[in-house]
């Protein structure tokens, strides 16, 4: 009994991967945590938007497909958290830190976006509830810890297609202001949060991409053909997932991954602090052997990895606890998600 407990706290237990920053410091901090990383040094596993599109996407045989996993990379999002709402719990990782400003890093989805709107007040705090130009409403989902409430929302910037870091020198980053949070969960440590534009081309862009994104959710699209994501035996699964390590330009890593509990996911593609919120991207297998792309993303909400688990030197001592158990062994990295 006392070695299934041990075990079994393994799938709830872990900690946030927020970027946090003192207040004041920014991308050189970013930049100098990034270089001295220890859970993944040297970052070998993680791919630039670049990278992937050029050396991995190309590979994709349809065009229908590799749309979709580029719209899957250009609607995930940096979010930058400039202070802590008081009314966290006592028991939350960032309960020290509640009233105080100062910058968290994170990543978050684009999961809808509102057809234009007209002829209504505009919610955004520069337009103060008059009637202007024509708006648009995204939503973002991202975890709980790092985006709390609305009084957090509103003191955190979306920065959109950071790609690399010419986007921030040619204009290409967009960034937006949140508004407010409509919905989370604080047991699946996920919450949806609102922003608006007024930037005309950057709402259609978004609008364009999210219609290309949902036209696929009732489809399987076939990745069979895919010779870049890992092998993986059932119940087993590859995983992809896209995030701002360290609140860098965007990244790529994969893996394996697999149902563990509930809506709870367990997968060993490397994250980094400044991951936390970051969709999970799943490809199930079909019975006829090949890999489909899952219709929704599981949200990356926390990690039970360390730098020593991560060299190897834990991972046979949980296989061996766990065979004994008669529970399959855990993947390396030990990283979590979680899905409506």
């Amino acid at each position: 009994m006392f070695l299934y407990m041990f075990i079994s706290s393994l799938e709830i237990t872990g900690h946030h991967e927020c970027e946090i920053l003192p207040r004041g410091l920014g991308a050189a901090e970013c930049q100098t945590r990034w270089e001295n990383c220890k859970k993944n040094p040297g970052h070998k596993n993680f791919i630039s938007v670049e990278d992937f599109v050029y050396k991995y996407l190309q590979r994709v045989h349809t065009d229908e497909h590799r749309d979709r996993l580029r719209v899957a990379i250009g609607l995930t999002v940096r979010l930058r958290v400039n202070k802590t709402s008081r009314g966290r719990p006592d028991e939350d990782e960032l309960a020290d830190d509640r009233g105080k400003f100062g910058l968290r890093l994170g990543t978050g989805f684009i999961y809808h976006v509102s057809h234009p709107v007209v002829n209504e007040t505009c919610p955004c705090g520069l337009c103060k509830r008059k009637i202007t130009r024509n708006f648009w409403i995204i939503w973002v989902r991202t975890a709980q810890h790092v985006v709390y409430n609305t009084e957090e929302a509103k003191s955190t910037r979306i920065d959109l297609f950071y790609d690399d870091d010419r986007c921030k020198r040619d204009g290409r980053m967009k960034t937006m202001t949140g508004l407010e949070v409509v919905r989370s969960s604080p047991y699946r440590d996920i919450s949806d949060m609102t922003c608006v534009t007024h930037d005309e081309a950057l709402g259609e862009r978004i609008e364009s991409a999210m219609t290309c994104w949902l036209d696929g959710l009732g489809k399987h699209l076939d990745l069979s053909d895919v010779d870049f994501l890992p092998f993986c035996d059932r119940p087993r699964y590859p995983t992809l997932i896209v995030s701002h390590p360290h609140g860098q330009s965007k990244k790529i890593t994969m893996g394996q991954g697999k149902l563990v509990r509930d809506t709870l996911e367990e997968y060993n593609a490397p994250t980094c602090p400044g991951s936390s919120g970051a969709p999970v991207f799943g490809f199930k297998a079909h019975p006829d052997g090949r890999f489909y792309v899952l219709s929704l993303s599981p949200v990356h909400c926390k990690s039970a990895s360390t730098p020593t688990q991560n060299s190897g030197l834990m991972s046979p001592l949980l296989s061996f606890l766990q065979c004994l158990s008669g529970i399959e062994p855990y993947l390396e990295q030990l990283n979590y998600g979680n899905d409506w």
